[in-house]
């Protein structure tokens, strides 16, 4: 028998696959966690509370969970809209407040396939079976006809209430309002409307939005004076969103392996000019009509785009280089062609920018196809002539058909096709041009339905459940390609959508967002400088209905939002209640209600209602409060004073009258979309916020209505049950006086580390896995901690004498030691299970064992 110190200090690898449980001698197994649920491991090795969310809105418009759309729009450096594409509407956003709704005409289909780019103030969308659209922001106007310390008023009720609105100011003959701090002209600030005629101004979008929150004016730029002459507001929220007007369109023959054009001659009426008219001669047939227009005639020298047809043998040009002479030219020395994009031939599917260029691929007849505009002109991929600003086409092929999935822009233009992975030229440090454009293949990894993700000096896959990490290779100016999430094969299930996200609050910690069709969540912390890559597990959970991550979108300046679906308590029947029965020594007592029709297989939450008495129970039930019922027939209904009880079937409520005109209402739950933050600074899940005028009760609307809920008031942790749109800060009885408070669900973190293995002998392959083992103790090490347990013993890192009673609970650093001493144990007892679900944070740093094998 020998005693050894053992330890695991490093959990980067994240939660590993069942499989790896019997690898004890890799790195990987010493490095990971047989359970990191609601887990985010840190750089360093940590493993801590991952983040929360903030609730921001109900989302209306989401009727189908898989055909909805969140985009995050990024606008210059003023703001960030959150935008929520769903058939037949965009839902616009700021700082999480519904600003706008813009109507389209997208279906079901075109959702769930849409692909969407930003270039510099359009937001461009590009899906199947239509053109690509543009969304854009642009203003009205108003003079401001008073003001007061606080607010401007304007003319003409421009305001709409219950909004946080962009507004710039132009001033003609005087000077504009004198403000602290100075308004300036042309300069975009934040007005949140009191009324339609009457708003409050910030400097940002964040202190506008706290102020909607709370009515707290202390970031409000304060009006000294009205300034001279005429000032006009500039409100910057009126949205279109329109098919995208080009400049000129690229081009392709399409029927040039099906018409010959040899036995044609084309005879140009000059060499120059904008309406040259070319006719065509001879014996054979030249397809000509209005679906040329735009296109392309090209021979003898001579460029032209095609203006007119005005039948199929005489069409007009507008000349770009001129022709050699108006001699007749010969058809097999001719180029015929027509815009590659329109109704008839298909339009774009895919979008993307690179190096100024906007780009797109993938049209119905040329799916292979890639097109890049002009440079620095969005709207021109004329393609008929090549200086090095001209716009690019290529059409990718390998040994097999290709068609255009995503175009994803990196250190080099890569586009992502169903039979591998394609990249601009590599070695060529210079912007990409028509003359040294290229597409070489990369990696036969296919990219499946999801845009990959640029980050951390790698491009992200999903292909299928497996995600490949595309690494740069400097050296060898080439990407190579490696499966990151075998280890974790079991977190990637169907995936439906994801985001790269770096969080700027922790150094180093770069991120990928996989959103699961089953509502999980798969998170890829990725550091490659310090060979960090590990997935850890994220779910949301409630007491009462189900809770699930739907999409997800993030900015590069450390922001994210979640649409996610949750199911909130709904009245959705109202019984008269008309009898009882008493309990028997075998038979627990009911209620009596006509055609309740309550679930027999899961605790529903029920209120009581009367104009008479209610029913005489033991304990006697009330008005203010929920309980929670189980059917036994269509009519009679046990009830409970927990959902615990209720799911367990013990300690059922005894009744001993029906009461008299006494109802029983029925709260089941239906299903809400939500618009959620996330953030660091709490660690509570659809947070509700509130900092206002000291209270005990704050009003949460319908989102808690049955839930249990975890708070934070003024530093102090409190749990709560909503009811009637509300919640109370109660301590041991006694309703307590907050100021600042955080509501929201619970975020349930377990850590199990993996079965201990110590290497036993010179070989890396000799372990005492299963070799019996006593573990004589056992120290956990926790860092910025509050709460929480180890196998349902409360961790306490501080003495009793140092926590100060009426002081809030402090996140502390210190150890944790059980004391095991059970004997000698098979490889997989004890376990050691870690579970936190305070609304604050818990941090592992290592897990130190003294052990005798």
């Amino acid at each position: 028998m020998a005693y050894q110190l053992w330890s695991q200090d490093i959990f980067s690898k994240g939660e590993l696959s069942p499989f790896m449980y019997a690898r004890a001698t890799v790195t990987e197994y010493g490095n990971g966690l047989k359970t990191a649920q609601n887990v985010f491991t840190y750089p360093t090795g940590a493993a801590g509370k991952r983040f929360g969310t903030l609730f921001q809105s109900f989302c209306t418009h989401v009727q189908d969970e898989t055909a909805a759309d969140l985009e995050a729009w990024q606008y210059f450096d003023e703001c960030i809209y959150q935008l929520l594409f769903t058939p037949g509407f965009i839902d616009i956003f700021l700082e999480g407040v519904l600003i706008a709704t813009v109507t389209t005409t997208m279906t079901v289909n075109q959702i769930r396939k849409m692909i969407t780019t930003i270039l510099s103030t359009t937001f461009r969308v590009t899906t199947i079976l239509q053109a690509p659209f543009d969304l854009k922001r642009s203003a009205t106007t108003a003079v401001i006809t008073s003001i007061s310390p606080n607010s401007i008023a304007a003319s003409s009720a421009p305001f709409t209430v219950n909004t946080i609105v962009p507004v710039s100011f132009t001033v003609v003959g005087g000077t504009i309002l004198q403000t602290t701090p100075q308004l300036l002209e042309d300069v975009v600030y934040f007005a949140v409307p009191q009324n339609t005629t009457t708003v409050v101004l910030f400097e940002t979008a964040q202190e506008a939005k706290f102020y909607f929150q709370t009515g707290d004016l202390t970031d409000a730029i304060k009006i000294n004076s009205a300034g001279t002459g005429t000032t006009t507001i500039h409100i910057q929220n009126t949205w279109t969103f329109a098919k995208t007007v080009f400049k000129n369109l690229p081009v392709y023959d399409f029927n040039g392996t099906t018409t010959s054009y040899d036995t044609l001659t084309f005879t140009p009426s000059a060499t120059t000019g904008a309406a040259v008219t070319i006719t065509v001669s001879g014996a054979g047939y030249a397809p000509l009509d209005s679906s040329y227009v735009g296109g392309a005639f090209i021979g003898a020298g001579g460029t032209s785009r095609i203006t007119a047809v005005a039948s199929p043998t005489s069409f007009t040009v507008a000349v770009e280089n001129a022709f050699d002479s108006t001699n007749p030219i010969q058809g097999s020395l001719v180029f015929l062609a027509e815009p590659a994009w329109s109704d008839k031939r298909g339009w774009p599917q895919v979008c993307s920018s690179y190096q100024n260029r906007a780009c797109f691929a993938n049209t119905r007849l040329l799916e292979n196809g890639f097109w890049a505009s002009v440079s620095s002109d969005y709207s021109d991929f004329g393609d008929l002539t090549n200086d090095d600003d001209d716009a690019i086409s290529w059409f990718p092929t390998s040994n097999d058909i290709n068609f255009i999935r995503f175009i994803v822009p990196y250190r080099s233009l890569t586009v992502h096709t169903n039979s591998g992975i394609y990249s601009s030229p590599l070695s060529d440090v210079s912007a990409i041009t028509p003359s040294n454009f290229t597409l070489q293949l990369q990696d036969s990894t296919p990219a499946d339905v999801l845009l990959p993700q640029a980050i951390d000096n790698q491009i992200l896959v999903l292909s299928g459940n497996d995600a490949h990490q595309l690494l740069w290779d400097g050296i060898n100016n080439a990407y190579v390609s490696n499966i990151v999430s075998i280890i974790s094969e079991q977190l990637i299930n169907s995936p439906v959508d994801e985001t790269a996200f770096a969080d700027l609050h922790r150094a180093g910690s770069r991120y990928v967002f996989i959103v699961n069709a089953d509502g999980s969540m798969a998170v890829f912390q990725t550091l490659i400088s310090e060979s960090v890559a590990g997935f850890t597990p994220q779910i949301l959970e409630q007491s009462y209905g189900n809770a699930g991550f739907i999409q997800v979108a993030s900015v590069a300046s450390g922001r994210a939002w979640f649409l996610n679906r949750r199911e909130i308590a709904t009245l959705s029947a109202t019984v008269s209640i008309t009898g009882f029965t008493a309990a028997t020594p075998t038979v627990p007592s009911t209620l009596h209600a006509v055609s309740s029709n309550l679930p027999t297989n899961v605790p529903t939450a029920i209120t009581f209602i009367t104009t008479g008495t209610l029913p005489a129970s033991s304990p006697q039930i009330t008005t203010t409060q929920y309980y929670w019922a189980v059917g036994v027939t269509n009519d009679d209904f046990q009830v409970f004073l927990s959902q615990d009880d209720a799911l367990a079937g013990v300690n059922q409520i005894s009744f001993t009258s029906a009461g008299t005109s006494s109802s029983e209402k029925t709260w089941l739950p239906s299903v809400n979309f939500t618009l959620e933050e996330l953030t660091t600074d709490v660690f509570l899940d659809c947070a509700v916020f509130y900092d206002g005028t000291p209270t005990s009760t704050v009003n949460t609307g319908t989102l808690f209505n049955a839930q249990d809920v975890k708070m934070i008031g003024d530093g102090f942790g409190f749990n709560a049950t909503g009811f009637n749109n509300q919640v109370q800060f109660n301590a041991h009885g006694e309703l307590q006086q907050i100021s600042e408070a955080y509501i929201g669900f619970p975020i349930n973190t377990i850590i199990e580390p993996m079965p201990l293995t110590i290497a036993s002998g010179p070989s890396a392959k000799e372990t005492t896995l299963t070799k019996p083992k006593h573990i004589r103790s056992v120290r956990f090490m926790f860092n910025n901690t509050i709460g929480g347990t180890i196998n349902g013993i409360p961790i306490a890192l501080e003495p009793f004498n140092m926590a100060h009673i009426g002081d809030p609970p402090f996140p502390a650093r210190g150890f944790v030691e059980l004391s095991v001493m059970k004997g000698w144990e098979d490889f997989n007892n004890p376990t050691y299970t870690i579970e936190h679900n305070e609304p604050f944070n818990i941090e592992l740093l290592g897990v130190f064992y003294s052990v005798d094998i």
